[in-house]
């Protein structure tokens, strides 16, 4: 079958971003975050490499219920957390399935207790506290009467849990606020006998450059994909796991004064060789590119021209006149001494790296790869 696109994913680049979060953290436990198809790169794969890798994976972080469902269906037998809770009429495959909800209504409670009374077992959860985010959670004030409640109705609260708002910033201050609420609520369990066995809050942010916020536990997520979310220099070696190629499918010279694509937004000024490479919005590649994106050919650095399709996207190759129909061009990745990553789309789309990464359509098939050249970003901040 003749593949048009490629999304190469780097084992080995994987495994030495967890080596980089290990030597952050030392030997604290690690809640990998899965999430959205493991931010692009394939979450049942990413998850196997990851518990294989380190026994400091003790825990598995997904958003939804049918992410949690997909990991176990594929073998995956370690504790997983569903980071945005659970809707009350899905209980039944949550239990079913060993997963284990964040919670942060009290209206919960009672449907988690009579199912669990229901089939005779117990369900824990792991609260979830809004030190600072102002979206999900219960206020800070109301955790250890929150826990109490859940406990007297027989549902064990496993971790208490809450989210950076701004831990990538150089300035920490509101970071630290967030971090104070948090630990005032573990400090007051721990005085009342209580201490659980889970408390996290650290992000990659975090884990690079917030050593307090670290608890027991951390819950990487971008930094294990290979980008740093700091606004300042990353200073830890992060490869880039993800490469994508797409193949280029049509070849021709246009005359000066040829119009390229929808809206006739690029006229060619000189003779010029146009290539059609199989990829475009459809894909998750960012028709902002238009007119202002790169890809990689040959080993040379070729402008989009033009708006980018749904299916195909558009380069001036005139300086690689000995590409060929049916050769790979790099979208995202490093050929020769030139690199593309997706923090540099990011940048030039106005957007944010996880967006672009997330983005990629899941019809795209993946390549799993042990080995690869070590690559980095060119630069670290995104």
């Amino acid at each position: 079958m003749f593949q048009e696109i490629k999304v190469e994913i780097s084992l080995s680049a994987l495994k030495n971003n967890l080596k980089q979060v290990v030597t952050r953290i030392g030997q604290k436990k690690i809640i990998a975050v899965v999430k959205a198809d493991a931010y692009g790169h394939g979450a049942v794969a990413v998850s196997k490499a990851l518990i294989k890798a380190s026994p400091q994976v003790t825990m598995l972080g997904v958003a939804s219920l049918d992410e949690g469902i997909i990991l176990r269906e594929a073998g995956i037998r370690t504790p997983i957390l569903l980071m945005t809770g659970c809707p009350v009429d899905s209980i039944p495959e949550l239990m079913q399935h060993r997963l284990t909800p964040a919670v942060y209504s009290a209206a919960m409670l009672p449907r988690l207790n009579r199912y669990a009374k229901k089939k005779g077992s117990k369900i824990a959860i792991h609260l979830k506290v809004d030190t600072g985010m102002g979206r999900l959670g219960i206020p800070p004030e109301e955790a250890v009467d929150f826990i109490q409640k859940s406990t007297d109705l027989g549902i064990p609260v496993e971790g208490i849990f809450s989210h950076f708002a701004d831990a990538d910033l150089a300035n920490l201050a509101g970071a630290r606020q967030q971090l104070a609420r948090l630990q005032a609520i573990y400090l007051a369990l721990r005085e009342r006998g209580q201490a659980l066995p889970y408390c996290h809050i650290a992000n990659s942010a975090a884990i690079i450059q917030l050593e307090e916020a670290h608890f027991g536990h951390v819950r990487p997520g971008l930094m294990l994909y290979g980008y740093s979310p700091l606004q300042k220099e990353c200073p830890l070696p992060l490869d880039p796991v993800m490469t994508i190629k797409s193949r280029v499918v049509s070849l021709k010279k246009v005359p000066a004064g040829t119009a390229i694509s929808y809206g006739q937004t690029f006229i060619t000024k000189r003779e010029t060789l146009v290539a059609g490479i199989a990829i475009g919005y459809a894909d998750g590649y960012p028709r902002l590119l238009s007119n202002n994106g790169f890809m990689i050919a040959k080993g040379s650095r070729v402008p989009i021209i033009g708006r980018v399709c749904m299916d195909i996207t558009l380069l001036d190759v005139t300086a690689v006149p000995s590409l060929s129909v049916g050769d790979w061009v790099t979208v995202i990745g490093k050929e020769g001494n030139e690199a593309i990553w997706a923090n540099e789309l990011a940048d030039k789309t106005n957007t944010i790296v996880y967006e672009i990464l997330c983005g990629i359509n899941p019809r795209i098939s993946k390549i799993y790869r042990q080995r690869a050249e070590r690559t980095k970003p060119s630069r670290w901040s995104v």
